[in-house]
């Protein structure tokens, strides 16, 4: 790289530097007047985030259709209390703690016949579709798991849920519920292999 190159490319970062700190003094320009009441102030800020939460909707959930429903409940939660937000630079990271408990809400209702989280992981123990050996003993594997394990690999193996949509339902990040569930899977790996049907199966 030439030093000319290395100076192109030390000018587009600055520029790139200064146009995000002005969309941020923009934002809470914005946001300070929507608080007082502005609703035109509002409606530029919210026209300008709404891609942005919507991505992010979609990232929570996988689904297009869901996200976009997400985005209406989230946008009448914004519209309806901009006026309690404390700092105005806190518009957007307010605005995505708004969007994510929608998401979280959403998830929960496609699993709302179950009863609670115990509920959730006790169904794992026990909704077993073919009853073979193996089968068998997968589930006699799921009930030496602690709850919390059931329950994520029910989340995952029996209900179908994403990783985002599990994270958003168990309130974790996305990369701590990758963790979890790498663990989870190699717990019923290990406690698979050492059950009598395990042994035959090997």
């Amino acid at each position: 790289m030439t030093r000319q190159d290395k100076h192109n490319d030390l000018s587009q970062f600055s520029d790139a530097r200064r146009a995000s700190n002005a969309h941020q003094a923009l934002d809470a320009y914005q946001a300070s007047l929507a608080i007082e009441g502005d609703r035109h102030a509002f409606e530029l800020l919210y026209k300008r985030w709404h891609p942005k939460l919507l991505r992010f909707a979609f990232r929570q959930t996988g689904d297009a259709d869901a996200a976009k429903d997400i985005m209406q409940d989230a946008a009448l939660l914004i519209a309806k209390n901009i006026s309690r937000l404390d700092d105005p630079h806190k518009f957007s990271a307010w605005a995505y703690t708004i969007v994510r408990r929608r998401a979280a809400d959403h998830i929960n209702r496609k699993i709302k016949d179950r009863k609670g989280l115990a509920s959730i992981a006790e169904t794992a123990a026990h909704v077993v579709p073919e009853m073979s050996d193996s089968d068998l003993s997968i589930r006699q594997a799921m009930r030496l798991l602690s709850p919390e394990d059931r329950l994520i690999l029910t989340l995952f193996y029996v209900d179908g849920l994403k990783g985002p949509e599990m994270a958003a339902a168990m309130g974790i990040p996305l990369g701590t519920l990758k963790s979890r569930l790498f663990t989870a899977r190699g717990k019923l790996k290990s406690i698979y292999e050492t059950t009598p049907e395990g042994d035959k199966n090997a």
